[in-house]
C-alpha cells in the first residue's frame, strides 16, 4: 500500500468515526476530541493492531466507548436531528418548515426513549449506513440480537410517528 492510498483509507475511517461521535455527542469540537483519541490509540497500538479483522469496525467500538464515556462525564444529550441541514431549503414556507421541525422533534423523543441497545443498533444502521454484519462486530453481538434490536427500534419508531400523525387515532 503507498503512502497516498494509506491516507486515504485514513481520512475515510476518520470521517466515518467523526461522524459516528457527533451522532453520539452533539458536539463537534467534543467529537474531535474522541475521533483524535481514537487515533491515536490506533498510532499507539499499530503493532498489535495486525491480528485485528476488521480495522473499521473496531475502531467504531472504540469511538463508541470513548463518547459514551464523554457522556457520562459530562452528561451530554445525544444529537438533535436539527443540526442536521434543512432538507427544505432556505426558501420553503414556514409552515412547511414547523412542520419538519415538529416531526424532528418527534423522533429525536422516541430515539430518545429507547432502550441504549436498540438506540445504538439503530444509529449505526439507519443513521450511519453500517451493514447487520457491520454491527454484530462493532457492539459484539449476535446477527439474532442485532436483527430482534433494530425491528423493536424501527417498530416503536413507526408506531410513535403513526399516532402522532393520526393524532392517536387507530386507522
Amino acid at each position: 500500500m503507498t503512502k497516498e492510498q494509506f491516507k486515504s483509507k485514513v481520512l475515510i475511517l476518520q470521517n466515518k468515526l467523526f461522524r459516528y461521535a457527533v451522532s453520539i455527542v452533539a458536539d463537534r469540537d467534543l467529537a474531535r476530541d474522541i475521533v483524535q483519541e481514537v487515533l491515536m490509540k490506533l498510532w499507539d497500538t499499530r503493532e498489535q493492531l495486525k491480528g485485528i479483522k476488521n480495522l473499521e469496525s473496531w475502531s467504531i467500538r472504540i469511538t463508541r466507548n470513548k463518547a459514551l464515556d464523554k457522556l457520562r462525564l459530562s452528561a451530554n444529550k445525544t444529537v438533535e436531528l436539527k443540526q442536521a441541514d434543512n432538507q427544505l431549503g432556505f426558501y420553503a414556507a414556514p409552515d412547511k418548515i414547523a412542520e419538519q421541525n415538529n416531526l424532528i422533534d418527534a423522533v429525536q423523543t422516541l430515539l430518545k426513549g429507547l432502550p441504549e441497545k436498540q438506540r445504538e443498533i439503530f444509529r449505526l444502521r439507519d443513521l450511519m449506513g453500517y451493514s447487520n454484519y457491520e454491527i454484530e462486530e462493532m457492539m459484539e453481538l449476535d446477527a439474532t440480537q442485532v436483527k430482534v434490536n433494530l425491528f423493536r427500534a424501527r417498530k416503536k419508531i413507526r408506531s410513535g410517528l403513526n399516532q402522532l400523525i393520526n393524532y392517536g387515532l387507530e386507522n
